[in-house]
């Protein structure tokens, strides 16, 4: 409950805070990211710290990647878990087991007409609580994305794209006493430059503190460094968005048929027939918040604003919906949406993600070159 109420404070305050910056970039050429980041979707559970050693040759096929080429995706994010690639007694040094799985993934994506972005994605939060104070550890990933990059540097500077790290916010969630959220600048810098060192000619993705939020974009000042792409993840309205999701925890976990647009009116009858009390005032907090289009344009504009204002590209490489209880026609709606206000605000974007909860894909057997393709969602990203 604790986690829920700080993803719900949170997004009451994504769009209270804007802090101005200097510019890092030619503002003559980076007011747009790159073409290949314009419509994306996430490869989740392929390459995390929990994923199945057994899948990492096989897990996403020539077919998924000829699919997601013809509906009109044009690249594909590739979480890799910490403990895939990293070894922190020897940071220089990539995992040999595990390496050529990655770069035949990349060149998978690549041989099909799409673009990469390669995610350093950790699973716990165990290093980042124990690096945001420890300059040594923040060496070690220094290190590793020096070796990564490197090891990459020859790949197309179009088509490659290496982001940092996904979602730190061991301060936003208070982990480590006393530790405030500009812990995070100078150590993605550190990040930032141990890519440009390796990689002097690709793009680097960046985000803020606070799971790549919203607020903790606009509280980053831009780096002076060049190409950079900025990036945020968005999840609202997150009663929405993750009813039903068991690993959010209690009372969200009991969450069904919430709708999405929602008013105090539409969300009486699921409120009616909701036993626990808990979630009775969560669903009837949401409802009171009348979640439309108008509002997520609301909540989006101010972070389009400090992009502009500080002449940096900008994307969104999360958002989207879990589908298991959230109503279809809502969902749909929903992702209708999100994908639409960011298209208009110049934002490249990218779903969660392909075949999983939040997923687009269902296998009808144990083949998985063999599946079916969700043609309205589809249609519902513009694709």
């Amino acid at each position: 409950m604790k986690q829920l109420f700080l993803f719900i404070l949170l997004s009451v305050a994504l769009f209270s805070c804007h802090k101005k910056g200097s510019t890092g970039n030619d503002p003559k050429s980076i007011l747009t990211a790159p073409a290949a980041l314009a419509k994306g979707i996430n490869l989740s559970n392929w390459f995390n710290d929990y994923s199945d050693h057994a899948q990492f040759g096989n897990r996403f096929t020539v077919n998924h990647f000829t699919a997601f080429k013809q509906a009109g995706f044009t690249y594909v994010r590739i979480p890799i878990g910490s403990s895939i690639l990293f070894q922190p007694a020897t940071p220089s040094i990539l995992n040999p087991v595990n390496l050529p799985f990655v770069e035949a993934a990349v060149n998978r994506a690549l041989n099909a007409g799409l673009a990469v972005t390669i995610n350093y994605h950790p699973a716990s939060e165990d290093y980042e609580k124990l690096m945001s104070t420890d300059t040594v550890l923040q060496r070690k990933l220094a290190d590793y994305w020096y070796a990564l990059a490197d090891h990459f540097r020859s790949y197309d500077t179009t088509k490659l794209f290496f982001e940092v790290y996904n979602e730190p916010h061991v301060a936003t969630a208070n982990m480590v006493p006393g530790l405030s959220r500009s812990w995070w600048d100078p150590v993605q810098l550190k990040l930032i430059q141990a890519v440009r060192a390796a990689a002097p000619s690709h793009y680097i993705i960046a985000g803020g503190e606070g799971w790549n939020s919203l607020d903790g974009l606009q509280l980053l000042l831009p780096y002076n460094v060049s190409k950079i792409v900025y990036n945020f993840h968005f999840y609202e309205p997150f009663v929405f968005t993750h009813q039903g999701a068991t690993w959010v925890g209690s009372p969200m976990d009991l969450l069904r048929n919430v709708p999405y647009p929602v008013s105090p009116a539409l969300i009486t009858p699921v409120i009616a027939s909701t036993a626990d009390n808990n979630a009775k005032d969560l669903l009837t907090w949401y409802g009171g918040q009348n979640y439309d289009s108008a509002k997520l344009a609301s909540m989006i504009t101010p972070v389009a604003n400090w992009a502009k204002f500080n002449h940096m590209p900008l994307i969104c490489n999360e958002f989207g919906s879990y589908k298991t209880y959230a109503p279809r026609d809502a969902r749909l709606r929903l992702v209708h949406d999100v994908r639409s206000i960011l298209e208009k605000n110049g934002i490249g974007w990218a779903m969660w993600e392909a075949d999983e909860g939040f997923g687009f894909i269902e296998y009808p057997g144990s083949d998985r070159s063999v599946f079916n393709k969700d043609q309205v969602l589809l249609q519902a990203l513009g694709l």
